[in-house]
């Protein structure tokens, strides 16, 4: 079913979330609108034109006295000419799916099962293409695509009447082509998917910012128990305090400039030094809004892992403002951050595998007696990590942007308001 969202002088509802959530339950959010209070009659008018249900937020009062004589009682939801109304002062995802969506799925009989994925680095188009045998009119699939900064989260809807085998064969084949760009399948953010991983391997990270300021580490922290994995987050934003307190050498940033791959490598070298943490990631970079120091939206990010004795640089580009070039630095971090994570249980797993097999393989052996042998004493050399050469990456898309609302225009009434009311009992399913 078509909804139209009315929302009078302010807008509570996500636009987002709305689409989502209607799509999930085989519904369309069509249209908003945001009205003043002399524009509510039109703007009722047009979306009962165009739409099956209407959903009303924002200052919900004025909408109740402009139609004081027909709902006096002011019901949450009524029914208008077959189609269904519901109002509230703030409409968020709780109120879709617990309220209105119930209420709206008793006028459709049809139920939906929904893959999701969240996935990073990829466009829709990109996606559409990976997705292209199921991008038919004769598939069983419908695909949802709702991009937010950098990620696109791909729904995958299927009619919960077809047979559980053909449910887990899609299920399977759909794991195999998004899994390798989807951080997860459930909602959480791509910050609690790096925080559970780093928990779960009982990993140590320390960070140091200088084009980041402090926003990579304010992600981190923004995840509940980030102590038990975030060692410390320091924030060098000179060029004195690099060397102060990373030992960056000025001879690096006089040759190579503060925004400079060497510059990052020798960030994320000065956090490993200690010895004490297990992954060091450094940023740099210019931000704007100028471009001194470096061309603007120019970001590196260091990324070092302690047990492979090895830092990786990374080169972006951005094309925002200062703060989109921010945010694009802390969120493609992450992203570096997970691939490196995924990475290094995958190689974990192998030694594991390796060393069980050995093992197995020792115990089946005869027992030797070990030869007495003189104790041996090496000098153990200090851990140099070895950098990868960066590499420049293609700029990141630009995030969708964001749905601006349809100023309504008065229109002649299609017919007289004339409502009548729907308990909310009457949307619960049997």
């Amino acid at each position: 079913m078509k909804v139209g969202f009315l929302s009078v002088e302010k807008q509570t509802v996500d636009v987002r979330t709305a689409k989502m959530a209607l799509f999930d339950n085989g519904h369309t959010a069509d249209l908003f609108v945001t009205a003043e209070i002399s524009e509510i009659d039109g703007a009722i008018n047009m979306l009962r034109a165009t739409c099956d249900a209407i959903v009303i937020d924002g200052n919900t009062d004025a909408f109740y006295d402009a139609y004081k004589d027909t709902l006096s009682l002011r019901p949450d939801h009524f029914e208008l000419d077959g189609k269904l109304h519901s109002v509230a002062a703030k409409v968020d995802y709780k109120f879709l799916t617990d309220k209105f969506i119930p209420l709206l799925n008793k006028k459709v009989k049809k139920r939906y099962a929904v893959i999701v994925f969240k996935t990073y680095g990829k466009s829709v188009d990109e996606l559409k293409v990976m997705l292209k045998e199921y991008m038919t009119k004769k598939s069983k699939v419908q695909f949802g695509f709702f991009e937010d900064f950098l990620e696109c989260e791909v729904h995958a809807r299927c009619s919960t009447n077809i047979a559980k085998e053909d449910m887990n064969d899609i299920s399977e084949r759909l794991g195999d082509i998004l899994g390798g760009c989807t951080y997860a399948y459930d909602d959480i953010s791509i910050n609690e998917r790096v925080a559970q991983i780093l928990k779960a391997e009982g990993l140590k990270i320390k960070i140091a910012e200088s084009f980041t300021g402090g926003a990579l580490g304010a992600a981190f922290t923004s995840v509940a128990g980030a102590s038990d994995y975030l060692m410390e987050d320091v924030v060098t934003y000179s060029v004195v305090s690099k060397h102060k307190r990373l030992g960056v050498p000025f001879e690096t940033i006089a040759e190579k400039g503060v925004v400079s791959g060497d510059t990052a490598y020798n960030m994320a070298l000065g956090l490993m030094a200690s010895g004490d943490c297990d992954i060091a990631i450094a940023t740099t970079g210019n931000a704007g809004p100028s471009a001194q120091n470096g061309a603007l939206g120019l970001c590196y990010v260091a990324l070092g892992i302690t047990s492979q004795k090895s830092i990786a640089v990374i080169k972006y580009v951005f094309n925002g403002d200062r703060e989109y070039n921010i945010k694009s630095g802390v969120k493609n971090a992450m992203f570096l951050l997970y691939e490196s994570l995924i990475s290094y249980r995958r190689q974990k797993k192998q030694r594991e595998a390796f060393a069980a097999a050995q093992a197995q393989q020792q115990a089946a052996q005869p027992v030797q007696q070990p030869t007495q042998q003189p104790a041996q004493y090496a000098q153990q050399q200090p851990m140099q990590p070895q950098g990868v050469p960066y590499a420049p990456q293609q700029p990141v898309q630009q995030p969708m942007a964001q749905q601006q609302p349809v100023q309504a225009q008065p229109t002649t009434p299609i017919a007289p308001f004339a409502p009548t009311i729907v308990s909310p009992n009457d949307g619960n399913d049997n």
